[in-house]
This record gives structure tokens, sequence and C-alpha cells, in this order.
């Protein structure tokens, strides 16, 4: 992550960190080759410097407002970070045409790039997606992006049909300290926060999930793994007001797109713990097919009528339900089963803490 002091003025160009080698080499110094940074002020200029980009840039887009007609792309680029130029992710915000709009389908799309960075920002006002994360691009990480108003989701990794073979699949990413949500609502007929198709090893850890609903009131994803996704963690995040929380499984995979064409399980290994889930239209915690899963330590309240705080669906399902604060019951459904263990049931109308004491501003 970009500190302050990180953030130097910088002009749009080639305003690169260079070694003095004249100095250098003069004091007997062996040249050490250090990460470069560029900072750019049009999204012309930020695709110009991706696609020029050697690995271990940093590329600095400066305060503003910028009106995006075309997909950020990353191709073929590894070891990058792209930053807002302050901590304060409204400083910097790259706004698409708006929901309705198909001219743009997402904010940035990556292809097969490792080890991308994308902080401080504002991603919004696109027809699906706020981040495409597509073939192979793995160890992705969001710090401090707020997505708003992206018709489907904030964050879709995508996976290819099981045909493409182990390599193709997005794997080890984290989503941290992010706000992702919606005005209203979300307008396609799939709406998510975060939805993590065959992803092994994704964490999505202190984020705050607002709004994620459908405009026709359908089932609709805070955040989810599926297709057979292993080790997903879900931890210290907020959601509030949206149709589901969190969730293992559910979604309808295809099974052309379950990991290595294993239908048996939506999710393997996972956990959800340490989260405040409040105001469901649905269940908080959903788990659907979810094999060996671990829920521990979360705060499920007003979940709706007839659901379960947590609910562990299908005889898929199985695993830990333990040391969680609900309001609601929690239920095993269609054949799913769980050990429940030191959950205690909480009035209704208790106070939504945020996830470890800490306050959003």
């Amino acid at each position: 992550m970009s500190t302050r002091s990180d953030l130097m003025p910088y002009r749009y160009g080639v305003s690169r960190a260079v070694p003095l080698l004249a100095l250098l080499f003069a004091s007997g110094c062996v040249p050490v080759a250090h990460p470069s940074r560029v900072t750019v002020s049009s999204l012309v200029g930020l695709q110009t410097a991706i696609d020029n980009a050697p690995a271990g840039e940093t590329i600095i887009l400066a305060p503003g407002v910028y009106r995006q007609a075309r997909a950020i792309r990353i191709r073929g680029k590894h070891h990058l970070t792209i930053s807002g130029a302050t901590r304060d992710y409204a400083d910097t915000v790259i706004r698409g045409p708006g929901i309705d709009d198909p001219s743009l389908q997402s904010n940035v799309r990556l292809n097969n790039a490792d080890d991308i960075t994308l902080e401080n920002l504002t991603l919004r006002d696109s027809y699906d997606h706020g981040v495409q994360i597509n073939n192979d691009s793995d160890r992705f990480t969001a710090d401090n992006l707020r997505t708003l108003d992206n018709g489907e989701s904030g964050f879709k990794i995508t996976s290819p049909t099981h045909a493409s073979g182990p390599a193709a699949y997005s794997d080890n990413g984290t989503i941290e300290n992010c706000w992702i949500g919606f005005t209203t609502t979300g307008r396609r007929s799939v709406v998510e926060g975060v939805d993590i198709v065959a992803g092994n090893g994704w964490h999505l850890l202190g984020n705050h999930f607002v709004n994620i609903r459908r405009a026709d009131g359908g089932p609709a994803y805070a955040a989810f793994a599926k297709g057979n996704a292993h080790k997903t963690v879900f931890a210290d995040n907020e959601v509030e007001h949206s149709f589901i929380g969190l969730s293992f499984g559910g979604g309808g995979t295809d099974d052309a797109y379950f990991r290595n064409a294993d239908t048996r399980y939506e999710t393997r290994g996972g956990v959800i713990r340490d989260n405040v889930i409040h105001d469901t239209d649905d269940a908080g915690i959903y788990l659907n097919k979810a094999h060996h899963f671990l829920v521990q330590g979360n705060t499920v309240l007003r979940n709706g009528p007839g659901t379960g705080a947590i609910e562990s669906r299908f005889p898929g399902s199985s695993g830990v339900i333990r040391d969680n604060r609900v309001s609601g019951p929690i239920k095993t459904r269609d054949g799913g089963t769980a050990r429940t263990e030191h959950n205690r049931q909480v009035p209704a109308d208790t106070a939504a803490p945020h996830p470890n004491g800490v306050s959003d501003e």
C-alpha cells in the first residue's frame, strides 16, 4: 500500500524515478534498480502508462473526476500498482456513463495480469462491473476502493470453462478496506457486491457492503464464492441493507464453469468469521453445497422473515457454526448439516457493532 509520503506531486508525462548513474559511478557505488513511479492526469494517460509500464511500477492518477468512455485494460502486465493520489478514495474518481448505459461494461478489466494492485480510487457508473478479473490473473489486490453503482457487481472474478485447464483460473486475491454497493439497487438480472467463480484462496477483509439488492426484488448476494472455489475467507466485513449477506455457494453456476469440472461442492474449506451482517431480506449467512466450512464469531441481526440468520442447505453442506451472535434462527435445510457450538441469541433490536469496533470515519 502506498503511503502519503510516497504520493509525490508528479506531473503527467515521464515523471519516472531514474537512478543518478553518474553520481553513483563517481562514488564507487554499484547502481541498484528501484521501482519507478509515474503520475498521470487523464484516462488516456493512465492507459498509456499501463501499456508501457515495467514490472514494479506505481502509476498514480492525480486527483479529479475522470469521465470514462472505455474500460481501463490491464493485459499481460505484472507487478503493477495503480493508485489514486491520496488515501481518500473520493479524491480520485473514475466515472462511467451510468448504471444503465451498456456502452461501458466495466471500469477496469484484467486479463492474464498477475500481482496487480488497485488502491485509493472510486470506480463507478458502469453497466456491469467495477473491476473484472479474468484469465489467470493471480494475486490481485484491491485496497481502499469504492465501487458504486456498477450495474451487476463491484468485483467479478470470472472463470473460464473447465476445458481451459487449471492455469486459467484467477487465484489468491485480496479485496480489503473497500466500500462496495449501490445508491439504491443493482440493475442487472444478477447482482452481487463480490462474485468469485472457481477461484482459490480469495480473502475479503474489512469491507463495507451496502444495498446489494436487485431492482426486481430477486436474489442478490453481498459477497459469495461458488463453482468449486477453495479456501475462501470472508472476515471483518460489514453488510447492511442487502438481500443475502455472505454466501458460500448459490447463484446457479453452470456445470461448465466449476473448477476442474468437479461439481460436488460450491466451496471447500471456506471461513466466514467476525463479520457484522444486519438488515437483510433473506439469510444473513448462506451455505449452499459448502463443504467443510467454518462460520465463527459473526454478528447477524434482523435477517428476513422466515429465513435463518445462518443457513446450511443441501447435502453437500457440512461444517461448524460456533460463537456467533444472532437475532434469528440457525437453520439446516434440505439435507444440509452443521455442528453448532456456543452460539448466542440476542434481541433483534440490538445495535449492530462495527467489526473490531472500528468506525468508518
